[in-house]
């Protein structure tokens, strides 16, 4: 394995990572938006929200139908995961 495909590895590993983790804060922005519409004691938790993912995104939908944030973190998350694919490709392409 040559010197350009391990540095190429680390920069697209880096550059994954830093798109899910965008998706993660644009996604933790869109749950708060929800919870602001909701009364105190119907507000989801931050704590094992990963399991109301979906529920989030709808009513985030239904409840503000012109913000593109649902969109910017689609976008994020497949960029962040085709990286991923790409790089572990690459291993069987180059390795």
């Amino acid at each position: 394995m040559n010197v350009a495909h391990v540095i190429w590895i680390a920069v697209s590993i880096v550059a994954a990572t830093a798109c899910i983790i965008t998706a993660n804060v644009i996604f933790y922005q869109i749950l708060d938006e929800v919870n602001a519409q909701r009364p105190s004691d119907q507000q989801i938790s931050f704590l094992f929200v990963n399991v109301k993912v979906f529920d989030v995104l709808r009513q985030h939908a239904g409840l503000f139908p012109s913000s593109h944030k649902r969109k910017s973190m689609g976008i994020w998350t497949g960029v962040g995961f085709a990286l991923l694919l790409l790089t572990f490709l690459s291993g069987f392409l180059h390795g």
